[in-house]
């Protein structure tokens, strides 16, 4: 029936997951002292899966992608590993050579329906990290992927997919808290675009550094709904969770 939610008894007043995510944002804002409209209902933040949508599905797997577009995301994280020639989905190298997807796999399912934020894993040197971000970033542009970027927790990488395609968008990812004024600088050499810290080392100086900058700020992994109101009262531009219906979305 028009105007009833599906699954739930005529008339009741069950809030919609939208709405219980904007009730914790107030809530939030209340226990911050936030009194500014904009901040205290600020709801335009991307809702990024993490691994597709590995709270609900296996990551990295079909399944969690297309749960992840299900559920609405902007964006979807998932991990490349260089194995040779091969560009492999995996977050760990032992799981990388026996991989089922490519990186081709996971462009194709997502192509003109969520971005894709590729980090490019490496764990062995500074060279190896370069060239992984040099050949990953040299096939995106080979196919002309504007529905994709590069992430790293690898300035090398980064510097790698700089050199090989300045086109192809770049974001570092850290956790720990950093030098500031050092991050910054390092994000100006590299012409990046955002920067992903762990939630945990997200504060206000950061986020006035950053957009100052000209840098949006993702943080990870968040699945803790009182947290991710805290974010998104604070002004992140986006939140990466395994659960990403947890993220309101504008």
């Amino acid at each position: 029936m028009a105007g009833s939610r599906r699954g739930a008894p005529r008339g009741s007043c069950r809030p919609t997951p939208c709405e219980a995510s904007s009730r914790r944002i107030a809530a939030r804002a209340d226990a911050l002292g936030v009194t500014e409209p904009r901040l205290r209902y600020a709801r335009v933040v991307r809702r990024i899966g993490h691994r597709g949508a590995m709270g609900h599905a296996p990551e990295n797997t079909r399944e969690s992608f297309e749960k992840a577009i299900a559920l609405g995301c902007d964006e979807v994280e998932t991990d490349v590993w260089l194995v040779g020639r091969r560009l492999a989905i995996a977050h760990d190298r032992e799981d990388a050579d026996r991989a089922p997807l490519a990186l081709d796999d996971v462009l194709d399912l997502c192509r003109d329906r969520v971005i894709v934020n590729v980090e490019l894993k490496c764990a062995d040197s500074e060279a190896a990290a370069r060239e992984t971000g040099r050949v990953v970033a040299t096939h995106l542009k080979s196919l002309g992927e504007d529905g994709a970027y590069v992430s790293s927790f690898w300035w090398s990488a980064l510097a790698g997919a700089r050199d090989a395609a300045p086109g192809v968008r770049r974001a570092f990812i850290f956790s720990g808290a950093p030098d500031l004024a050092a991050l910054i600088e390092g994000a100006k050499e590299l012409s990046l675009a955002a920067l992903h810290p762990s939630h945990r080392y997200v504060t206000p100086e950061l986020l006035v550094a950053a957009h100052a900058a000209g840098l949006k700020v993702n943080p990870w992994t968040v699945n803790d709904p009182a947290r991710i109101a805290e974010l998104v009262v604070m002004g992140v531009d986006g939140i990466a969770s395994d659960f990403p219906e947890r993220v309101p979305k504008g």
